[in-house]
């Protein structure tokens, strides 16, 4: 333990080095780096926090100028806490410096992520495209196995979104937490630096899995390559230049067309410009420090400002120039950032582009024109309180009145803002999967697959959402009741499909959001989900997930406090009950617990975390015959979510699913004579009977 000086360009620490010490860096600089990425440590950093005591180090640590360190031993974590609780008056700048760390570390993790999949979906591509190249080359197809079987880069845990939003907030008040929070107690600062630590060692290990599979990548991939390029080369070389498209046009200073069409004033236009002049001029645009965070800070600001401004004047224009539709449809505002051909490409998509008729795949501006025209009500914000919930608050707060409430209600503009305040602007960041370096302009930098390749239309999404159907025939099938006073019948229970809302944010992502479940407190309105109009991943994964969050969170709806009460029988609550006392449950093996435990592990302990994880599986293995879950969840979700007929009847022959099957239909049945009396009591009136009713029979029935 003591001081220690490092001159400029020396190592303090190497890879495979042993890891023994832990060190406050006081002066300097010091650069954290591995073969695929690297970031820089500044004054008051911990050194060495994200590496594992006893064993060796996976980053290589170097001084970029003359650095002074002052070094504790480090054989436990608990020694992070020592070091913390031995600074005193500094020991607030370990916790900021600690929150920085974790922040710039994450970004590092993101970038590459980035990269890799980037990488990966590249590899895919080409190898999509190889077979075309060999054949008008006249060569032979080879297999490439290693590229056919590749698998997918491994996917981000442990890493919430709540998370960073909390960690970035600690950072824009540093000045203000570190004087009203962490200098209140040496306790508040240990606490700090223990939870950035513990947080730097989960995204550390994830770094370390992403390096690892893109050396497994390299070299797969390197045969391939050789002939691929040789082939495409080739290719290009052979095909002649064509015309132009029908209905191409140069988009040439747009920002101006759109800050003009908004009407913004001489103040805001200078400041977008400038802001976009600086997001272009900076070296490293995935960069996390404080100068990009305010940058990419004031340009989400400027943006949904001029958004909603666009927006409120398209309304009252039939035919808005095609600079400001792509800017409503995608987030275009500036041809500079997107790049001249996927310019090109963004303007030929919007043209082509048509309203879903049937009303359930909508872009951000058709989903605000019906909350404009109160065909649909503002969505909740992130407390979860919707637009009357959020009215009463601010009448409680005082920041209005009742009277100007009631006004608000009803107020067409008001509840436009507030779905692009809430929904959209939220909404946005969360589905473009990477909210450290997110901004709302479209720019060079989301686009890691082609455009056209990428862009979720109705006809791909209502074709993944009806595959999900044709398993789950009940997915969107709600219970509501009905009264037939004439027919003396005071309640009859009858089961209505509600198909979901779809609403597509403006950016090419990798994520998607269940937002809410109803509306309101009415069962039969759809819900929402959302999604990047440009969907980088998976899209039959990405819904068969969103349709298990989407039944998880139904069920929640439907049995209120009950519903995880396993009295009161329903999917979640079983689902909880199972989860809970598996340890205990004898029709399970000791594999089949550990199992159990490892994906609970994996899903932080959150249920609902490991349900959608069995319901992806039930949905795309065990209905194609090939058995991924344990008997108990197996019966549970069957139980909720069966089969259709001919399905079941199929898998009758599955002895994994015949007494599952058999009980279901039992239960089903009692169901059905309850329908059929109450059709037969119709008809014994000598009454017409509903169409709901046999509706319902036939629902029963599949």
């Amino acid at each position: 333990m003591g001081m220690k000086e490092i001159k400029a360009d020396d190592m303090l620490h190497t890879v495979g080095e042993r890891v023994e010490e832990v060190e406050i860096l006081l002066k300097g600089q010091v650069r954290v780096s591995n073969a695929y990425g690297s970031m820089i440590l500044k004054t008051g950093a911990l050194i060495g926090c994200f590496e594992t005591p006893e064993e060796t180090y996976a980053y290589d640590y170097e001084a970029i100028d003359d650095v002074t360190v002052y070094t504790h031993e480090y054989s436990t974590a608990e020694d992070i806490a020592k070091v913390v609780q031995m600074q005193g008056k500094i020991s607030p700048v370990l916790a900021s410096s600690s929150v920085k760390t974790a922040l710039d570390l994450y970004s590092w993790y993101e970038k590459l992520h980035t990269e890799v999949e980037s990488r990966y979906h590249s590899v895919k591509s080409d190898f999509d495209n190889y077979p075309t190249y060999a054949v008008e080359n006249g060569q032979e197809v080879k297999e490439y196995p290693e590229i056919r079987d590749l698998e997918a880069p491994p996917e981000e845990e442990g890493l919430e979104g709540w998370r960073m939003t909390y960690l970035n907030s600690l950072m824009e008040n540093d000045a203000q937490v570190r004087k009203g929070f962490y200098a209140l107690s040496p306790n508040l600062c240990i606490g700090t630096v223990m939870r950035m630590s513990e947080f730097d060692t989960t995204v550390s290990e994830q770094i370390m899995e992403l390096v690892e599979y893109r050396e497994r990548l390299e070299e797969a991939v390197g045969d391939f390559e050789l002939d691929f390029r040789f082939l495409k080369a080739r290719s290009d070389e052979a095909s002649s230049s064509g015309g132009d498209e029908a209905g191409d046009k140069e988009i040439t200073g747009a920002m101006d067309i759109i800050l003009g069409y908004a009407g913004a004033n001489a103040e805001t236009a200078k400041l977008m410009h400038q802001l976009v002049d600086q997001f272009l001029a900076a070296p490293d645009k995935n960069d996390s420090s404080d100068e990009m965070r305010r940058l990419r800070k004031e340009m989400s600001r400027i943006f949904y400002s001029v958004y909603t401004d666009v927006f409120l004047k398209s309304l009252e224009d039939s035919a808005p120039p095609a600079e400001v539709r792509m800017f409503l449809m995608f987030g275009f505002i500036d041809e500079r950032l997107v790049g001249k051909e996927d310019t090109k490409k963004l303007y030929q998509l919007m043209l082509k582009w048509r309203p879903d008729p049937n009303k359930h795949v909508f872009t951000v501006p058709e989903w605000l024109r019906r909350i404009y025209e109160m065909a649909e009500n503002p969505s909740k914000n992130e407390f979860d309180a919707d637009y009357p919930e959020y009215l009463r608050e601010q009448v409680q707060s005082g920041n209005i009145t009742k009277a100007q409430a009631a006004e608000l209600t009803n107020d067409r503009k008001e509840r436009v803002k507030f779905e692009i305040d809430n929904l959209f602007a939220m909404g946005n960041r969360v589905t473009y999967g990477r909210i450290t370096t997110f901004i709302p302009q479209f720019n060079s930098e989301e686009i890691i697959r082609p455009l056209d390749q990428t862009l979720l239309t109705k006809e791909k999404l209502m074709q993944a959402i009806d595959k999900i159907r044709d398993i789950d025939f009940s997915l969107f099938y709600r219970e509501t009741y009905q009264t037939y006073a004439e027919l003396d019948v005071n309640q009859f229970v009858k089961s209505v499909e509600v198909l979901p809302n779809i609403i597509l944010m403006p950016n090419m992502g990798s994520r998607t959001q269940m937002w809410q479940e109803i509306d309101g407190k009415k069962r039969d309105t759809p819900s929402r989900m959302l999604m990047p109009i440009f969907y980088t991943e998976d899209l039959d994964e990405a819904l068969v997930k969103l349709c298990g969050e989407y039944r998880w969170e139904m069920c929640r709806r439907v049995q209120g406090v009950h519903w995880n009460d396993v009295t009161d029988p329903s999917l979640t609550s079983e689902y909880c009950d199972y989860l809970q006392f598996y340890k205990k449950n004898h029709e399970l093996s000791p594999d089949t617990r550990e199992k159990i435990k490892t994906a609970l592990q994996k899903a932080r302990n959150n249920y609902r975390g490991v349900f959608v994880q069995d319901y992806t599986a039930y949905i795309r293995n065990e209905a194609a015959g090939s058995a991924r879950m344990n008997k108990v969840a197996r019966g549970i979700v069957f139980r909720y979510c069966p089969f259709p007929k001919a399905l079941r009847d199929k898998m009758h022959e599955n002895p994994q699913y015949a007494e599952i099957i058999d009980k279901w239909k039992v239960k089903q049945s009692g169901k059905a004579r309850l329908v059929q009396a109450t059709i037969k009591k119709v008809e014994n009136l000598g009454k017409e009977v509903p169409r709901e009713m046999t509706d319902e029979m036939n629902y029963l029935l599949r």
